[in-house]
């Protein structure tokens, strides 16, 4: 886990050591992270092509939850969350790449996102690391009542996105740099009695002292007519994908122009409309071969059933896409 250059020496899929609250993982599927996900009904999409390395690494302290996740592949992530938490999610970057949750662009020097955890909706067009602190609302209503910030209640969390001063959202990713960098180097240290107390009184009021209290429309992010536009047209690909569809089409059903269209996929996935909807379908087979017996499956009939009709094409894009053979995933030789 590289974390502003501090990187994990933990063993592969081992959990911390001398510590069970602190468990560190590797992964080359995408789709392993559900695993290790709270989120309900989660779907990730691996968005560009080539071998997927990704790792997480979570901490519990107390009923408080860090949660760190590195891909160096673009993906999309939607899911359920829980009810009864608040969530800071903090993007790590040292430059203004693509990030977005529900179709807001998140500025890694300034945006604290996912703040309601009810749902998720991510893109990270080029892949990259994220963190989320997951704090249990009664623990941070007390210390915003106690710090006199009545302004920090449901509709503060509705909200779901705040941009932050710039010295304050810094001086919070130093903050979990050294919690990251103890449970990377020095596990036990979180087992000590007094750590909970410890991080939950230096934590929570680090992140509510950052929340500007005069919140404008600078601080909060509003959703714009183009992300409405995508969001539909996303949908309509999702109905299509066993059927044909033209980007033509899609304008005309969505009331919209083609040349919107592949503005706003650009702007928001790095992908052109019929590529994004290819790679919808990519992730679809791909879905199917995994859960697929194979001794019954037949690659190239299930391909066929999401319009790949040559299989010579679709075993390249499909190996390009995921760095192995259609037949690798079913698990037989084709």
């Amino acid at each position: 886990m590289n974390i502003k250059n501090s990187k994990t020496t933990q063993t592969q899929d081992d959990p911390g050591i001398g510590n069970p609250k602190i468990i560190s993982k590797s992964f080359t599927y995408v789709e392993h992270f559900k695993e290790f996900s709270n989120y309900k009904n989660k779907e990730i999409i691996q968005l560009t092509p080539g071998s997927v390395q990704a790792e997480f690494l979570s901490i519990q302290v107390g009923d408080i939850f860090f949660v760190c996740n590195q891909v160096n592949q673009g993906i999309q992530f939607s899911g359920d969350g829980t009810k009864g938490c608040i969530s800071f999610a903090i993007v790590w970057s040292e430059n203004e790449k693509e990030y977005y949750s529900f179709r807001h662009p998140i500025k890694p020097k300034r945006t604290v996102f996912a703040l309601n955890n009810i749902e998720a909706d991510i893109i990270f067009p080029q892949g990259g690391t994220v963190t989320q602190i997951s704090i249990p609302i009664q623990t941070f209503h007390t210390y915003a009542d106690q710090l006199q910030r009545h302004d920090l209640d449901d509709n503060f969390r509705r909200k779901n996105h705040v941009n932050l001063p710039l010295t304050g959202i810094q001086e919070i990713k130093d903050y979990l740099k050294q919690v990251f960098w103890l449970a990377v180097h020095q596990p036990t240290w979180f087992q000590n009695p007094h750590i909970e107390k410890l991080i939950t009184d230096d934590l929570v009021p680090l992140l509510i002292s950052h929340i500007p209290i005069k919140l404008n429309s600078k601080s909060f992010l509003k959703p714009s007519r183009r992300a409405k536009l995508i969001a539909q047209a996303e949908q309509k690909m999702l109905a299509h994908l066993e059927t044909p569809l033209t980007l033509k089409q899609l304008a005309e059903n969505l009331g919209s122009s083609s040349r919107a269209l592949s503005y706003g996929f650009q702007d928001l996935f790095g992908l052109s409309p019929m590529r994004y909807l290819k790679v919808q379908r990519l992730n679809a087979v791909r879905r199917h071969l995994k859960a697929s017996d194979p001794e019954s499956c037949t690659i190239a009939i299930l391909a066929s059933e999401f319009g790949f009709y040559s299989p010579c094409h679709f075993t390249r894009d499909y190996k390009t896409m995921f760095g192995e053979l259609p037949s690798e995933t079913l698990g037989k030789k084709a």
